[in-house]
C-alpha cells in the first residue's frame, strides 16, 4: 500500500512539475526568466510589494507619480535608473471607420493652442510631455467616418473607455473619477458640445469594446502603434511615454540591468506596451 502511495505521489509531482514547467514557458522571453501577465498596471506595483514578481514593467508617466507621491509605493518601490525600455507616444483609438478619432485630433489641436491643454497638464505634473503639433493639419471625414460620426451625434455623447493608473485616470478621496486624460477628455467633449461618459474596461478587451460600440473610444494613455493604428483609427499624438522598469528599493543593487534580470520574475500589464518589451507577442490570425 505504501508503495503504491508513493509511486502514486511521485507520478502527481511529476505532473505538476511539467504542467508548471509549461505554463512558465508559453512565452519567448526578451529578457528576465518568466513572465506574469496582469490584468492592470496598478496590479504590477502591488505585484511588487507582494513579491509575487520581482521586475515591474510599465509606462514612466504613471510609475514616476507612483514611487514619488503616493505613500503606499513610493517607500518600497523605485524606477531602474538609467534603463529605458522604450520610447513611445500616446494616442486616443476609435473603432474602425470611426470619423471620431479624427473630430478628437482637431480638437486637441484647438485646446493645445488656446492654452487649455497646457493648463490641465500643469496640474499633473506632466506639462513636459505634451506633443500636440499646434500646427498639424486633419484631413475631412469620409463617407463612412461622417456616418459612424453622425451616430454618436445622434447619442449626445461617446463614451470613454479607460482603466484606472494615476496620474492619467483615477479616483480623489471622494470617489470622483480625474486624472489627465479625464479632463482633457471632458475639456474636448464640451468643445465638441457633446457629453463624455466613461466606462472601466479590461484592457487585454478594448478592441472587442470598440466594435460592440460599448465604448466609442479608448482613451487611456495608449500607445500608438503600427498594429493599432491598422486595426483602429488613431488620433495624432499627444503625450510622450516610456516603458521602465520597477523594483523594489532592497533590489536597487540587484537588478540595474536587462542582463542582471536573467533570473527576474517579470510582470507587466497584459496586452500592454510593457508587455512586448519583456516577451515576443504573437499575433493571432
Amino acid at each position: 500500500m505504501k508503495r503504491t502511495l508513493t509511486l502514486a505521489l511521485a507520478i502527481l509531482m511529476i505532473a505538476s512539475c511539467a504542467v508548471c514547467f509549461a505554463s512558465c514557458s508559453q512565452y519567448e522571453m526578451k529578457f528576465g526568466k518568466n513572465f506574469s501577465p496582469l490584468d492592470s498596471q496598478m496590479d504590477v506595483l502591488m505585484g511588487l510589494n507582494a513579491k509575487s514578481i520581482d521586475v515591474g514593467v510599465m509606462d514612466s508617466v504613471m510609475a514616476i507619480y507612483y514611487v514619488s507621491k503616493d505613500t503606499t509605493y513610493s517607500g518600497s518601490l523605485m524606477i531602474v535608473e538609467n534603463l529605458v525600455l522604450a520610447t513611445e507616444q500616446y494616442g486616443i483609438a476609435a473603432r474602425k471607420g470611426s470619423g471620431l478619432a479624427k473630430m478628437i485630433s482637431k480638437t486637441l489641436i484647438e485646446l493645445a493652442n488656446d492654452g487649455t491643454v497646457n493648463t490641465i497638464a500643469e496640474k499633473y505634473g506632466l506639462a513636459s510631455e505634451v506633443c500636440i503639433d499646434k500646427n498639424a493639419t486633419v484631413a475631412q471625414l469620409t463617407a463612412a467616418e461622417q456616418q459612424d460620426w453622425d451616430y454618436i451625434c445622434a447619442q449626445g455623447k461617446f463614451i470613454v473607455g479607460y482603466t484606472e493608473f494615476a496620474p492619467i485616470a483615477f479616483p480623489d478621496e471622494n470617489g470622483t473619477l480625474i486624472g489627465f486624460d479625464i479632463e482633457l477628455a471632458r475639456a474636448v467633449a464640451a468643445k465638441l458640445n457633446l457629453n463624455v461618459e466613461f466606462k472601466l474596461i479590461n484592457w487585454n478587451t478594448k478592441e472587442a469594446e470598440l466594435e460592440s460600440k460599448t465604448i466609442d473610444c479608448i482613451w487611456n494613455g495608449m500607445t500608438i502603434t503600427a498594429e493599432r493604428e491598422e486595426k483602429m483609427e488613431v488620433t495624432i499624438p499627444y503625450m510622450n511615454n516610456k516603458q521602465v522598469a520597477v523594483i523594489r528599493k532592497e533590489d536597487k543593487d540587484l537588478y540595474t540591468t536587462k542582463e542582471s534580470m536573467k533570473d527576474a520574475l517579470l510582470g507587466a500589464e497584459d496586452g500592454s506596451a510593457g508587455m512586448e518589451c519583456c516577451v515576443v507577442v504573437e499575433e493571432e490570425e
